[in-house]
């Protein structure tokens, strides 16, 4: 009985094949041919992004170190391409600041992505910034900290640098956490 029935799904798909076209071996190979090409469209709908929650800052424009700043409003600019950069919303203090937010950035495989590359910015007026700059902008710190591998997480107390007339001094830190992570297209 096993056999009357091979042979019966044996000539129906031959029947099959013979309707489109195509001899037994060419319809294995197409059958095959689009399994994989599932798979492909599965990775593709499947890109990677990381995840990036900005906790705090320590030590920012310490008021016994710049008693001159009035304005303490802070933002935190960063990116991983430098075209797309994301900003967080203004934090008022000092030296400590709090934002608590989480970002998510989709990285691009074909583009060099590394880094994520991050400034803390102090917002205030113009007449109250620096020589030189219009938009009430200061670069109060930046840090470029190494992305996790995929599926991996990284959390830590970065320390940041600020330009001054002399160079660039070690001043304050901030605090983050990333995940790399594939995010689902479908």
């Amino acid at each position: 009985m096993n056999t009357d029935m091979t042979q019966l799904q044996k000539k129906h798909r031959t029947n099959l094949c013979k309707k489109r076209g195509r001899s037994d071996k060419d319809m294995t190979k197409t059958t095959m041919k689009r399994r994989k090409n599932k798979g492909i469209a599965k990775e593709r709908d499947s890109r990677t992004g990381v995840v990036i929650s900005i906790h705090h800052a320590e030590g920012i424009d310490n008021p016994s170190s710049y008693p001159s700043v009035i304005n303490r409003n802070y933002r935190v600019l960063f990116w991983v391409y430098p075209a797309d950069q994301l900003a967080t919303e203004l934090a008022s203090g000092s030296p400590n600041l709090a934002w608590n937010k989480k970002y998510c950035i989709e990285l691009d495989e074909a583009r060099d992505c590394r880094f994520l590359y991050v400034e803390v910015l102090r917002c205030g007026s113009s007449s109250e910034s620096e020589p030189g700059t219009s938009n009430g902008l200061r670069l109060v710190g930046r840090a470029k900290i190494a992305l996790p591998n995929l599926s991996g997480k990284t959390q830590g107390r970065y320390g940041l640098v600020r330009l001054e007339e002399d160079g660039y001094k070690a001043e304050g830190h901030i605090i983050l956490s990333m995940e790399l992570m594939k995010i689902d297209q479908s």
